[in-house]
């Protein structure tokens, strides 16, 4: 495990964003967080980022301090109602940028993606003109300094011990492997 398992939120936005604009060239806009007087002058074919969601994990702790948490993220894929086959290209798009998603960390510490739905999105009246599909997924991330960042947590002897001749009671038992990369019972 990465001993400093920080995600920067900022770093993944802009991660999740060069990512798809390397993956996805025909996408003639690619951003996170546009305003809504700025969705009229939409330059289509087009992918739409945010973050809607942080929800903490009880049943992923990292031994770290940190805060774990699963960052749920939404793109929303755009085309122009007009285009030849609009209805069939907006769901090639979304199920092909789907599958992209699934297990992808975009390089930065996070654990892979898990794509949580793929659906029509009619909920935006600034975009009816257009053909919308939304592409939902999360990730486990870790926020906060990890408790053991750092040079003086790491360990200056490792001591192995065989069960059952384990505990306090049997220290004397334990063999130093620091510099060995073999046990020998």
């Amino acid at each position: 495990m990465d001993l400093d398992p920080q995600c920067d939120l900022d770093a993944l936005h802009q991660g999740i964003v060069d990512a798809i604009k390397a993956q996805f060239p025909q996408l003639v806009t690619v951003e996170d967080y546009r305003e809504e007087d700025d969705r009229v002058r939409l330059r289509i074919p087009a992918c739409l980022i945010e973050l809607s969601e942080m929800t903490p994990s009880e049943d992923d702790d990292a031994g770290t301090d940190q805060l774990p948490v699963y960052l749920r993220f939404e793109a929303r894929l755009i085309l122009g109602f007009r285009e030849r086959k609009a209805k069939r290209a907006i769901r090639t798009l979304a199920g092909t940028f789907a599958a992209w998603v699934h297990m992808n960390q975009f390089e930065r510490p996070v654990e892979p993606a898990q794509v949580m739905g793929v659906y029509p999105d009619d909920f935006d009246p600034a975009l009816d003109q257009f053909e919308v599909w939304r592409v939902e997924w999360q990730h486990l991330a870790f926020l906060g300094e990890s408790a053991w960042k750092g040079e003086d947590f790491l360990p200056q002897t490792v001591m192995v011990g065989v069960s059952p001749d384990i505990g306090t009671e049997h220290e004397v038992d334990y063999h130093d492997i620091t510099d060995s990369p073999q046990v020998t019972p």
